[in-house]
Parts: C-alpha cells; sequence; structure tokens
C-alpha cells in the first residue's frame, strides 16, 4: 500500500533584515501562563478547524484533543526553545485569538547563529480572517530575531491560501516549488 501524501509550500526568512515591528493591536503573554487544560483546548481548536491536510487526517482518526496533546508533547524532538518564546495573542479585553509556537532547529547553527522554524500558528476559528495570523507571526519572527537566527524556514499545507498570503505579507520567500510530505 503507497503511503499518501500531500503537498506543502516551503518559505524561508533571512535574519539578516532590520527588527521587526510588531503591531501593537494584540497583547502577547507567554503561552506558560495559560493552564495546560486552556492552551490544549487551543491547539485542538485549530487543529479541528485546520486547512491542513495532515491536520484534518490526524484529527479525524484520533480527536482534536488527543492529536493536540501529542503534538504539544513532542514539542522538544529535534527542537529546542525556552518556554516564554511561545506566545498567545489576546485583545484588550483578554480573550485569546491565536498563538504561535517559535522553536530553534537542534545541531543547525551556523556562525554561532541559530535556525529555527514556526512549529506552529494558529488563529482561533472566531478570530479568522482579522489579520491576527500576521501579527501572530510578526511576533514569532521577532522573537527569533532576538534569540539570534540566521534563517526561519517554514512550510504550510498548499491549501492554506490565507497562510500562504500571511508568509508572504510578512516577508518570506518561497523558496522551491511544494514538496509531498507524508500525511
Amino acid at each position: 500500500m503507497s503511503q499518501q501524501t500531500y503537498l506543502k509550500v516551503p518559505f524561508v526568512w533571512e535574519g539578516s533584515k532590520p527588527l521587526i515591528e510588531v503591531p501593537s493591536r494584540l497583547e502577547f503573554k507567554p503561552a506558560k501562563t495559560l493552564s495546560h487544560e486552556v492552551l490544549v483546548s487551543a491547539v485542538a481548536q485549530v487543529m479541528e478547524s485546520s486547512i491542513d491536510a495532515s491536520d484534518q487526517k490526524q484529527v479525524m482518526e484520533r480527536g482534536s484533543r488527543q492529536v493536540a496533546e501529542q503534538f504539544l508533547a513532542e514539542s522538544k524532538d529535534g527542537f529546542s526553545y525556552q518556554n516564554e518564546w511561545w506566545q498567545i495573542g489576546v485583545t484588550s479585553d483578554n480573550k485569546a485569538v491565536g498563538f504561535v509556537f517559535p522553536v530553534i532547529y537542534q545541531g543547525c547553527a551556523k556562525d554561532g547563529l541559530e535556525e529555527a522554524t514556526i512549529y506552529y500558528i494558529g488563529v482561533l476559528p472566531e478570530y479568522r480572517g482579522q489579520g491576527f495570523a500576521t501579527d501572530l507571526l510578526l511576533k514569532g519572527t521577532r522573537v527569533l530575531q532576538d534569540v539570534g537566527v540566521w534563517k526561519v524556514l517554514c512550510d504550510t499545507d498548499v491549501n492554506n491560501i490565507p497562510m500562504i498570503s500571511t508568509f508572504k505579507r510578512v516577508g518570506y520567500q518561497q523558496y522551491s516549488e511544494p514538496w509531498q510530505r507524508p500525511l
């Protein structure tokens, strides 16, 4: 039986650019300020309504809560990060709109600078279509800039047009044709 695949669009951000300015319409708080239950619930909500084919398949097979729990538990596999890097964006009335989880690839430093990725980014369904993904990606990229990275590599499902647009808006460049990833 052949393995199912889907297409991901790869993006890169080069760290030599000026410091990212993060808009002030959201307040950012470390994800660690949320209870584990609230964080899992937020990730599960994003995953169960995701455009990403891999998220859809996993949620359909195992349920959003179990997928979110495992996803968060595996966040240190091949990556490193400080807990305060993972950010939650909240409105002025303290309602969470989404999250961004920047991480460093282990063993990929170059000339004293790290290589990184956005492990996961998501806007809660009720806040989509308002540009909050841009704010979140800007914040996650700025966190990585402050850490000292030479490159941020990311990808998204070829059908996730809103995220593709967000990467481009923030200054990420598509660096190759879409590639196949296992489902």
